[in-house]
């Protein structure tokens, strides 16, 4: 498998996590429960995944960047599930909205690396790793993703629903320009989870 092979093979992976994840969301109706029984999970799997990387040969084939990647990857989803839980579901009683924060991040990070990878041809930030076409396509597919979430919702104004998609997806965006250390997985939900919960009160609830 080639270089591109394993990474379209790392974000088919990717896709199945963020997949599963959202199906969590709908598992329990309590949010304390969602979020705790994930964490537990996370925490018990993390042993058994870091050692998994040290196999020789299976961490270049699901094309980890560095050692124990995955797993380190896997504690930031946890940390951040709990995060959006919080906030979203629990603080302000949507379920939804944690969905949304969770696609602002996850199918716009797929499509950075999908487009950036092999068409990027402007390196961009301090460290020249990201590239100006991934993060338009992040851009794109995050806002699009948030958007159909958002009219889902269907409590905001069309033009607020515009807007707010907008806003996560750039918010989204830039963290994850920022983020060099792969923990976009817990900062670009975050990020999206501080616009997407501050829109949330000021168009409901003042």
């Amino acid at each position: 498998m080639n270089k591109y092979g394993k990474e379209v093979f790392r974000k088919i992976l990717h896709m199945f996590a963020i997949t599963g994840v959202i199906a969590w969301t709908y598992y329990y109706d309590d949010w304390k429960w969602s979020a705790l029984v994930f964490l537990l999970a996370v925490f018990i799997l993390f042993p058994g995944v870091f050692l998994m990387s040290k196999i020789p040969g299976l961490s270049g084939f699901i094309n980890e960047r560095k050692k124990g990647e995955f797993g380190y990857s896997m504690v930031a989803l946890g940390m951040m599930y709990g995060e959006v839980c919080l906030v979203c579901w629990g603080l302000l009683g949507e379920r939804l909205l944690a969905i949304a924060c969770i696609l602002a991040w996850g199918p716009g990070d797929a499509a950075a690396a999908l487009i950036g990878k092999p068409f990027g041809k402007h390196r961009i930030g301090k460290a020249k790793k990201k590239s100006l076409e991934g993060s338009i396509a992040m851009f794109i597919v995050s806002f699009i993703a948030v958007l159909g979430c958002l009219c889902y919702y269907g409590k905001y104004s069309m033009v607020a629903t515009v807007v707010v998609s907008l806003l996560a997806a750039t918010a989204s965006t830039f963290a994850e320009f920022l983020v060099n250390n792969g923990y976009d997985t817990f900062y670009c939900p975050v990020s999206a989870m501080v616009i997407i919960a501050t829109s949330e009160f000021l168009l409901t609830r003042i």
